[in-house]
């Protein structure tokens, strides 16, 4: 017997062994096989399938390459590591892989789709553009799936009007592609077009199959609606069908903490923490019942955890809404410093201008211990919204604390003239007249003379 001949006995051994299950002895056979002969791409594809199948993923892409490198014009290699590299994350080499493939498969139009989405996760939406144009041209027509990459890039972009046009343009080119009905739903129920969303995730529903994350994503929309019974229904069927389904175990928790059903809801939390460890938003979930439950430090233990993880990772997906959530619960537990860099990050996404961020970002500097931080954002605020009663009382409570008790009482008497009920300014009335004297702070604030107060010319330049 040659050589070849006994290769080839160990890849047939491999391929029986694989189909009875028994992946350890199959990859042993193909192992052999290729110690004999290394220049059979066949058996290196086969191998990387394998340890695919096994989870191995980082050693399957070294198999594909290799059937790859062993037969440079055949596609299926290049694909199939390409694919094992988007499994593992790693977008940088399998946008490598794509791009040979776009030579490979000039013609195909989910290569180029998954060049523009991969490009797009990067955050290079000019170069996703530029490769939509490109796919154009090489498929000398416009694709609609290249249209549904597209539009997701665009809306990141946060160029909602041109991703839309994007989908409705998929679906006038192919109406029965569901992933542009279902990116299109999730884009109107993101601009609060509730109803027209609704009615797209009803009919998605009824095409078979039944798509799990279409069901998921109509679950929350009508929870958003407060349409809790049906939304309970929607998740129930979703169970039934994958009945350890991380999300919607999240989405019926989600579900009893909006009912005020606390324990009912860590439970859910801590089945979704389970099933599905790198869930973004479960300890954060799971966090806020226990508050609510009144087991402070548990909860305290899992938002540090998940501000680490947020800060480690470098996420730049997670929505604003989701963000600020985050933010105000870390403001709850005393996690100061978390917190500011979470509103910090929601700050320079909006440019330093939404309020609603910049006063929770004042709040937490301050509680960290940055007067000058806080002050900084304070004032910031006051030039945006300038009878912002707590910025007032933000830099009022600093004054105090630095000692600086003319300019404190200047902005007390200037919160108190535009908000004369404001419960916060008047017990910091009375706290700077404890802290000053009752004399000196009546001569401060000019009480009982004609005298202009030093105070009105102190705060907000």
């Amino acid at each position: 017997m040659n050589d070849w001949t006994d290769a080839e006995q160990h890849a047939n051994r491999a391929v029986d062994l694989l189909e009875s299950g028994r992946l350890a002895e199959a990859e042993a056979a193909l192992r052999h096989a290729l110690a004999i002969d290394a220049d059979q791409p066949e058996w290196h594809h086969q191998l990387g399938m394998i340890l695919e199948m096994g989870g191995r993923d980082v050693e399957a892409i070294e198999s594909f390459d290799r059937a790859a490198a062993a037969s440079p014009e055949a596609p299926d290699h290049v694909a199939a590591a390409a694919t094992a590299c988007m499994r593992l994350g790693d977008h940088h080499r399998g946008e490598e892989r794509l791009v040979t493939l776009t030579r490979l498969r000039p013609d195909d139009e989910d290569v180029w789709s998954r060049l523009i989405e991969v490009q797009a996760t990067q955050g290079r939406h000019d170069e996703a553009e530029t490769t939509f144009y490109l796919a154009e041209m090489s498929l000398d027509r416009t694709s609609a799936a290249c249209l549904v990459s597209l539009a997701e890039s665009l809306l990141e972009r946060r160029s909602l009007d041109k991703a839309i046009w994007c989908l409705e343009e998929a679906i006038r080119l192919e109406p029965a592609r569901l992933q542009a009905h279902q990116c299109l739903a999730e884009m109107k129920a993101s601009m609060g077009h509730s109803q027209e969303a609704m009615k797209t995730y009803r009919w998605l529903l009824q095409q078979p199959p039944v798509d799990v994350s279409v069901a998921l994503s109509y679950a929350e929309l009508l929870l958003v609606e407060d349409r809790v019974d049906e939304a309970c229904g929607v998740l129930r069927q979703v169970l039934e069908q994958d009945p350890v389904n991380a999300e919607a175990h999240y989405q019926l928790g989600l579900l009893a903490m909006s009912q005020g059903q606390f324990q009912q809801s860590a439970l859910a939390f801590q089945l979704v923490r389970r099933l599905d460890r790198n869930h973004r938003e479960c300890d954060r979930s799971l966090a806020e019942s226990l508050l609510r439950l009144g087991q402070i430090g548990d909860a305290r233990r899992l938002l540090s955890l998940a501000a680490q993880r947020l800060r480690d990772s470098g996420d730049t997906d997670e929505n604003d809404a989701s963000l600020e959530r985050f933010g105000h619960l870390l403001l709850g537990v005393d996690l100061a410093s978390d917190a500011t860099e979470v509103f910090e990050r929601l700050a320079h996404r909006r440019g330093w201008s939404d309020v609603n961020v910049l006063r929770p970002l004042a709040r937490s500097r301050f509680l960290a211990g940055d007067l000058q931080g806080g002050r900084t954002i304070s004032r910031r605020i006051l030039r945006i919204r300038p009878t912002c009663a707590a910025s007032i009382s933000n830099l009022a409570f600093a004054s105090i604390r630095q000692g600086r008790v003319r300019e404190a009482a200047g902005w007390i008497q200037r919160g108190l003239r535009e908000h004369p009920r404001d419960e916060v300014l008047r017990q910091l009335r009375f706290k700077l007249l404890l802290h000053s004297g009752a004399a000196v702070f009546k001569r401060i604030l000019g009480l009982g003379t004609s005298q202009t107060p030093p105070g009105d010319s102190a705060p907000g330049d």
